[in-house]
C-alpha cells in the first residue's frame, strides 16, 4: 500500500512539472465530439432542453439524447436514454411536460414521445406511418400539431395509407417518373406521390385530425415538414405554401395562409400579391399579427430577407425592416416587450440584433462567433454559440451587463488538449476597389521565421460566408494543424456585407470573386514573409468547386487544386435539382445568351488547364449533379494534367459518414502534402 502510494503521489508530481503535450486537431478528434443541436427554453425561463449527438466513427453510428439545463445554477444532467435518435424537444405551455421525435424500438419512423419533466418513461403519442415532424403545442396544452407525410388517395385514413406504402413498397417496379421542372431536392426523389399535410393529436386520447385534408400543395421544398405557427387563441394556424402550379415551370412561390383548426381544411392566402418568397411566419404575442421574412424582387438572386407584419383584423402588410441593410434570419419575441430578437450574417460572424415591434430601434445585441437558436427576454438572452477553436455550446448574455456567462460546454476537456493556431482578421482592397474580408488561420506551432505554404479554402453558395466559427466537414484548424497558413476570402457575392455586395456577381459568378482571391494572394504574400509563394494552393466546395475550377482555367500560379462538389459545365447544371435560380444566376440558359453562360463556365477554358487537381464527388448529389465531376476529371486526364477523383456512391453534396469524412480530410491532406511541401 505505502508503495503504491508513493507511486501515485509521484506520479501527480510529475503531471505537474511536466504537463501532457497538446495535440493537433484531427478529423478523427472531431468525431470524438459531443454535438449540441436543438435547444429550448421552457416558457418560465428557469430550465432548458437541448439535444446531444454522440458519434462511434468506428462503425459510422451516431445517437442522440435529450439533456436537461438548470438556468440558473448551471448544472445540467442527461435526460433520456433511448436507442437510436431523440431530437426537435418542445415544452408544453405550463413546463410540466417534453413532447420531442424518436424513433425507438418498433417505430418503423420517427413519432412523437411525451415525457413529464418530472420523470418516468417517455410514452409514445403517435404511430403515424410516415413519421411526425415540425412539432409546436395548442397554447392549452391538451393538443400538439405536427406534419406528416400522406398520399392523396389515402383521403385521411390511416389504414388506407398503411396498405399505399405496403403496395409500393412490396412492387416490383423501381422507375421515377416526372413532368415536373422540380422533382429532386439534395439527395431525395420527389416523384413518389407524397404530399405533407399538417395535423393535430389530442395528447390524453391520441385521437389525431388532419387539418389539411385536401392540401396538395408543396409545404416545404424538403418535401416534409412545414413553417407554420399557432395563434395565442388557438382559433388560426399560419403556414406557408407553395401556389406555383405544377409542372413548376416558373419558381416555387410560398405565400402565407390563415387556416381554421377545426379539420375543415379552410385557409386563405394572406399574401397573394407578392411574387416573391413568404416564410417563417409568427403571430405576435398578443395575437393581433403575423410577422414573417419576405422578398419582393424575383429578379434577385441574393436580396436581404425583410422582416413584414400584417395586420390580420384589417389585412394590411408592411414591410418593417426596408431600409435596415441585413437579411433577417430565424427571429424570436421577447415576451415581456415583443421587441424581435433575430440573428443574421454580419461582417464574418452570425450576430443577434433587435427592433421593436415596428421595425426601429435596430440594436447590436451580441456579434462574437457564430449564434443561432435565440430564446430571448428582456433581461437574458439564451443561445446557441460557437467559434473557430470552441465547438458548439450554450452560453446566456445578460443584456444589462453585456456580460457572456458559458452554460454548458461539453467539449471543454477535448478542446482543452489541443493546440490551436491562431485565428486573424484582415481586410484589403479587392475588385471594384472595394474592401474585402480574409481570415487567416496560422499553423498551430506557428514560428514566424519559417516559411509555410498556403492554401485558400473558398466558401460555398455563393450567397453565405466564412464565419468566426467551428466547421465540422471544412474545418479551418484541420487545416492548419496540417502546417498550412489557411486563408478564407469573403469574396464578392459573400453575406453579410450588404446586398450590393452580395448581389454584385449575379450573371457573372466567376469574375469579381476571382479577382478578390488573388488579389488576397498578392495582399497575403506582400504582407506576410512567412507565406512561401511558390507553394499555394486552393480547396472548395459547392460554388467553392466551382471557383476552384474557374481558377485552373485562368491562372497557373497555383501549385495544387482540390474541387469538391464543384461546377465544371454550366449547361450540365440544368440536370441539377433547382434549376429556376440558374437563369439568374448565370446571366442566361442553354436556350438563350449562351455567350454570357459560356463566358463563366469553366468547361469554356479547360485548354488552359495546367495545375494538379484532386476532384471529389458523390454519387448522391443533386445539387451538383455527379457528372460535373467525371466531366472535369476526364478532361484533366485526357490533356495529361495531374489529377485524382475521390467518388463516394453513398454520399451526396456533403460528405457525412464518420469513416468517409475522415477519409476525405486524408484524401486532401495527401494531395496538398504532395505538391506543396
Amino acid at each position: 500500500m505505502r508503495i503504491t502510494t508513493t507511486l501515485s503521489i509521484l506520479f501527480l508530481l510529475t503531471v505537474a512539472l511536466f504537463p501532457q503535450e497538446k495535440k493537433i486537431l484531427t478529423a478523427e478528434e472531431i468525431w470524438k465530439m459531443k454535438r449540441i443541436g436543438a435547444f429550448a427554453v421552457n416558457p418560465a425561463k428557469t430550465e432548458a432542453v437541448f439535444s446531444v449527438t454522440t458519434f462511434d466513427a468506428s462503425k459510422n453510428e451516431s445517437e442522440s439524447d435529450l439533456w436537461l439545463l438548470d438556468l440558473g445554477s448551471g448544472a445540467y444532467r442527461k435526460f433520456t436514454s433511448g436507442k437510436g435518435g431523440e431530437s426537435t424537444p418542445v415544452w408544453s405551455p405550463d413546463g410540466k411536460k417534453l413532447a420531442f421525435v424518436a424513433k425507438r424500438e418498433g417505430d418503423e419512423r420517427g413519432q412523437i414521445y411525451i415525457l413529464h419533466r418530472d420523470g418516468g418513461e417517455a410514452t409514445r403519442l403517435t404511430e403515424m406511418p410516415l413519421g411526425a415532424s415540425s412539432l409546436k403545442w395548442f397554447p392549452d396544452g391538451n393538443k400538439i400539431a405536427f406534419t406528416s407525410n400522406t398520399f392523396p388517395e389515402a383521403k385521411g385514413d390511416l389504414d388506407t395509407l398503411k396498405k399505399i406504402i405496403k403496395q409500393k413498397k412490396d412492387s416490383k417496379v423501381t422507375a421515377k417518373v416526372t413532368e415536373d421542372r422540380f422533382y429532386r431536392y439534395w439527395d431525395s426523389w420527389l416523384t413518389d406521390g407524397y404530399v405533407t399535410h399538417l395535423y393535430s393529436v389530442d395528447v390524453e386520447t391520441g385521437k389525431v385530425t388532419d387539418l389539411t385534408p385536401a392540401n396538395e400543395a408543396i409545404l416545404n421544398v424538403a418535401g416534409s415538414g412545414a413553417s407554420y405557427d399557432i395563434s395565442p387563441t388557438a382559433d388560426r394556424i399560419v403556414l406557408t405554401a407553395n401556389v406555383t402550379p405544377k409542372p413548376y415551370f416558373k419558381d416555387l412561390n410560398f405565400d402565407l395562409f390563415l387556416l381554421d383548426v377545426d379539420g375543415s381544411g379552410k385557409m386563405v392566402n394572406i399574401t397573394p400579391d407578392n411574387p416573391g418568397g413568404d416564410g417563417s411566419p409568427q403571430f405576435s404575442p398578443c395575437g393581433k399579427f403575423v410577422y414573417y421574412l419576405k422578398t419582393v424582387n424575383t429578379n434577385m438572386v441574393a436580396e436581404n430577407a425583410k422582416l413584414a407584419r400584417y395586420l390580420i383584423s384589417s389585412g394590411k402588410d408592411t414591410i418593417l425592416t426596408a431600409k435596415i441593410d441585413l437579411a433577417f434570419g430565424d427571429f424570436t419575441f421577447d415576451p415581456t416587450t415583443a421587441r424581435i430578437y433575430f440573428t443574421t450574417d454580419y461582417r464574418g460572424r452570425t450576430g443577434i440584433f433587435s427592433v421593436d415591434p415596428n421595425g426601429g430601434d435596430l440594436k447590436k445585441v451580441f456579434a462574437e462567433g457564430t449564434s443561432s437558436g435565440v430564446e430571448a427576454d428582456s433581461m437574458m438572452i439564451y443561445f446557441l454559440q460557437n467559434t473557430n477553436t470552441t465547438p458548439q455550446r450554450i452560453v446566456a448574455f445578460d443584456q444589462a451587463s453585456g456580460k457572456l456567462k458559458e452554460l454548458v460546454d461539453l467539449n471543454k476537456d477535448l478542446t482543452s488538449q489541443y493546440k490551436f493556431g491562431k485565428f486573424e482578421e484582415h481586410w484589403y482592397k479587392g475588385a471594384n476597389n472595394d474592401s474585402v474580408q480574409v481570415f487567416l488561420i496560422l499553423p498551430p506551432d506557428f514560428d514566424v521565421n519559417k516559411k509555410y505554404p498556403m492554401v485558400h479554402l473558398i466558401h460555398g453558395g455563393p450567397h453565405g460566408a466564412f464565419s468566426d466559427d467551428f466547421h465540422y466537414r471544412w474545418n479551418s484548424q484541420v487545416f492548419a494543424g496540417m502546417g498550412y497558413v489557411v486563408a478564407m476570402v469573403n469574396f464578392h457575392g459573400s453575406t453579410g456585407f450588404g446586398e450590393k455586395f452580395a448581389e454584385s456577381i449575379v450573371g457573372a459568378h466567376g469574375e469579381l470573386p476571382y479577382i478578390d482571391i488573388m488579389k488576397a494572394n498578392e495582399f497575403l504574400v506582400d504582407e506576410f514573409a512567412f507565406i512561401n509563394e511558390n507553394k499555394i494552393g486552393a480547396a472548395g466546395g459547392s460554388y467553392g468547386g466551382y471557383l476552384v475550377n474557374y481558377i485552373a482555367g485562368k491562372t497557373g500560379k497555383f501549385s495544387a487544386l482540390v474541387s469538391h462538389a464543384g461546377v465544371y459545365n454550366y449547361y450540365g447544371q440544368f440536370a441539377s435539382d433547382m434549376t429556376h435560380f440558374r437563369e439568374l444566376a448565370y446571366g442566361g440558359a442553354p436556350w438563350y445568351n449562351k455567350e454570357n453562360v459560356n463566358k463563366y463556365s469553366p468547361s469554356n477554358f479547360a485548354e488552359n488547364f495546367i495545375t494538379p487537381m484532386l476532384v471529389i464527388h458523390g454519387e448522391k448529389d443533386y445539387r451538383v449533379v455527379v457528372t460535373q465531376g467525371l466531366e472535369l476529371y476526364g478532361v484533366l486526364k485526357g490533356k495529361g494534367v495531374p489529377a485524382r477523383l475521390v467518388y463516394y456512391p453513398d454520399e451526396n453534396h456533403w460528405i457525412m459518414q464518420p469513416q468517409n469524412s475522415i477519409f476525405w480530410y486524408k484524401e486532401v491532406k495527401d494531395w496538398f502534402d504532395r505538391f506543396l511541401k
